[in-house]
């Protein structure tokens, strides 16, 4: 069972940072590794809407593990995804101008296989129960799926540099 499921910030960050991948290459490794474990993953969207259309490196490293770490949906992934549109549509709290990119892109499949499959959601998103604007770890918490940041992800699993 996929214990982690990986946001795209979850990637694009420690690239950014820290994790370069001519500095810190074991770190790139550990991920692949986790996802041929079966212990991380992200739906394939993640890699479709936001690494693909790049063509950087990230989007390179990623192409390779489609299948993988990248994983496409199943039936019971689109049944809670329906139900997440349909919360976030029908909430008030959520502005118009918000719900259709929230919508369109990958932040709603994540917690769909989240919710449907099990395990946590890793991302840099912190909640924000006021904002108008649909966050993931506030929709998670709807639907009693937890957050983390990929630092107490790499903890859990053990990653040493």
């Amino acid at each position: 069972m996929t214990e982690y499921w990986l946001d795209t910030n979850s990637l694009v960050t420690p690239l950014s940072g820290p994790f370069r991948f001519d500095s810190v290459p074991q770190y790139w490794d550990f991920l692949q590794a986790q996802a041929r474990a079966g212990k991380i993953g992200s739906p394939e969207i993640v890699y479709d809407k936001e690494l693909d259309s790049k063509g950087d490196a990230l989007a390179q490293w990623a192409k390779p593990l489609k299948g993988t770490l990248f994983l496409p949906p199943e039936a019971e992934d689109q049944i809670k995804l329906a139900e997440i549109a349909d919360y976030v549509q029908g909430n008030p709290r959520f502005k118009p101008q918000w719900v259709a990119p929230f919508l369109a892109g990958a932040d709603p499949w994540l917690i769909a296989y989240a919710r449907a499959r099990g395990g946590r959601i890793v991302t840099f998103e912190k909640p924000e129960p006021l904002s108008t604007k649909p966050k993931i770890p506030d929709i998670a918490d709807r639907y009693d799926v937890k957050c983390l940041n990929v630092w107490d992800m790499l903890s859990e699993l053990g990653f040493r540099a």
